[in-house]
This record gives C-alpha cells, sequence and structure tokens, in this order.
C-alpha cells in the first residue's frame, strides 16, 4: 500500500505501515522467522508489532488467509454477466502497464478520490505526501494504468509488488467514473492474463484479510474472477508493554469496535488481530 516503509532484514525485506512489522515477501517463500529475529527487529524499528503468517495454503478453513489466483485467466472460464462486463470495460478503457513517472505525475487525483470512498481511520496524503510515498515504493513494484478510452484520461491505477514468483496486487484505485466504465473488470483481467498466462507466475494475490477498514473487493475477486482463499497460520509477537495492554484490553474489544473515534478503531483492530491470532492457535491445538 501507498505509504510504507520497506528495509532488509537478516533473511528476509520487511515493510513498517503503522507501527506494524511485516514480511515484504510472499508468504509461500517466507522462511521460518526465529524469536531472536524477531526481537532484534522489533527493538531495532521500534514497531508495536511483527506480523507473519506459517503455514500457507497448507490447511483447512481458519479465521487468517489470502486472496489469490493460481489458475489461468480465460474469459471463457469467467461468468456470462463477467464476461459481458470485461468486455464492456475494455471497449471503454484501455488497461496496459505504466511507468512510475506517469503515476507521480497523474495518479494523485485517482488516489484522492477513491481515498474519500474508503470507511478507514488512515489520513488521506497531501499531494506531496503522495508522491514521495509513490517514489518510496520498492524497485520491485510494478504500475498498471486504466484509461478512458475516448479522452485518454487516468481514471485508474494499481501498484502491483513482484516477488518470489508471485505477484501482489498492492492497491488499486479507482475514480467513481472508472467503477461506471466497468474498468475494474477490464483492469482486473488484464493484469490477470500478463501475470498469470503470459508469465505464469505461482499466482496473484490481493492480499491478507482486512481488518482496518470495510472493503468489498475480495468477495468481488472470489465471485468474479474466480479467486479463492488461501488459508494460512496468523502470528503476532508485540512489542514488550504492548502485549500486557492487549491483554488488559481486550475483554472489552466490542465496545472498542462500537466506538467511531479514530483512535478506538485503531484500538479495535488490533483487538480484532488479537481475536485472531488467538482462534489460529486454538485450531492448530486442535489438529
Amino acid at each position: 500500500m501507498i505509504g510504507y516503509h520497506y528495509f532488509p532484514g537478516a533473511r528476509t525485506s520487511w515493510r513498517l505501515h503503522h507501527g506494524v512489522l511485516i514480511p515484504l515477501g510472499m508468504p509461500h517463500a517466507l522462511p521460518l522467522i526465529t524469536a531472536q529475529e524477531i526481537r532484534q527487529t522489533l527493538i531495532e524499528h521500534r514497531a508495536f508489532l511483527v506480523r507473519w503468517e506459517e503455514s500457507f495454503d497448507q490447511q483447512g478453513e481458519g479465521e487468517w488467509w489470502h486472496i489469490i489466483k493460481d489458475a489461468p485467466e480465460s474469459l471463457e472460464t469467467l461468468s456470462s454477466n463477467t464476461r459481458s462486463k470485461v468486455r464492456r470495460g475494455l471497449k471503454n478503457t484501455i488497461s496496459k502497464p505504466t511507468a512510475r513517472e506517469v503515476i507521480l505525475n497523474e495518479g494523485y487525483d485517482v488516489y484522492r478520490s477513491a481515498f474519500d470512498r474508503y470507511e478507514t481511520f488512515e489520513a488521506m496524503f497531501s499531494p506531496s505526501q503522495f508522491r514521495e510515498a509513490v517514489e518510496a515504493l520498492p524497485a520491485e513494484t510494478e504500475f498498471w494504468e486504466a484509461r478512458n478510452r475516448e479522452t485518454g484520461e487516468l481514471i485508474a491505477f494499481s501498484e502491483n509488488l513482484v516477488r518470489d514468483e508471485a505477484c501482489f496486487y498492492n492497491t488499486m484505485w479507482f475514480q467513481p467514473q472508472a467503477l461506471k466504465a466497468y474498468a475494474g473488470y477490464a483492469l482486473i483481467h488484464e493484469m490477470n492474463k500478463h501475470y498469470l498466462n503470459d508469465r505464469s507466475l505461482l499466482y496473484v494475490s490481493d492480499g491478507a484479510r482486512s481488518i482496518s477498514h470495510s472493503t468489498n473487493i475480495h468477495d468481488f475477486l472470489e465471485q468474479k474472477f474466480g479467486f479463492r482463499r488461501a488459508y494460512a497460520r496468523l502470528r503476532v509477537v508485540y512489542f514488550p508493554g504492548v502485549g500486557a495492554a492487549v491483554r488488559l484490553l481486550y475483554p472489552f474489544r466490542q465496545w472498542f469496535a462500537s466506538r467511531s473515534s479514530g483512535v478506538f478503531q485503531k484500538i479495535a483492530v488490533l483487538l480484532e488481530q488479537e481475536r485472531i491470532r488467538r482462534a489460529c492457535i486454538e485450531q492448530e491445538e486442535k489438529a
């Protein structure tokens, strides 16, 4: 997502976002993370917690998952309704790879109009912050654009991280007019073809289950484009003191979830993540 910082570790790279450290690599290729490495990483970067996954796509259903597609992209395998919307999107828009410089120069208006639709505690970037964030994205980030076929206006873009023979659709941003033109259908279809068919990557992913804001994109990808849930075990280690606070507040998680304040929302997200972490441990103990 635009706005994170990344840096190399002993055996894997990390990204830091809102005080949370998450491995930058794809979940299927993560090395076994040792307790010593976690402690060193937490202390070095003064993060609130480290979060990662284990047993990716190797178990039954659970509370934590990534949304992935590992089958070839073909219009014939999609429903007739989805095929129709993809074709309308291709007729109305042009989706193709683009340069970082294009997003730097033209992407902010798309980002701003898309951000306005999110229900999130995160703050929207200013134009200068947006530019700085895009420039800071890893070198492995590939950008795609969608343009109005008649006017040439940029109406959507995607930032995709390609590592470990897989592709993570980090974030996709759509103006309202892009949605009306079915640009999302066309963009996703073209990216799926490129990464799964042309480059034969292992899978494309739209990331892990979201707990910080409300989104329907995962349901959309599952229902329309044949994505599936790849379940995993969620692991979390807290900075000293943070874990104690989480344990203290955990019984009141529903109260925090009912609050509208930004601070309370952040705590609610933290406590929901703790609920999922505990559920994964319980499931593992029963297995």
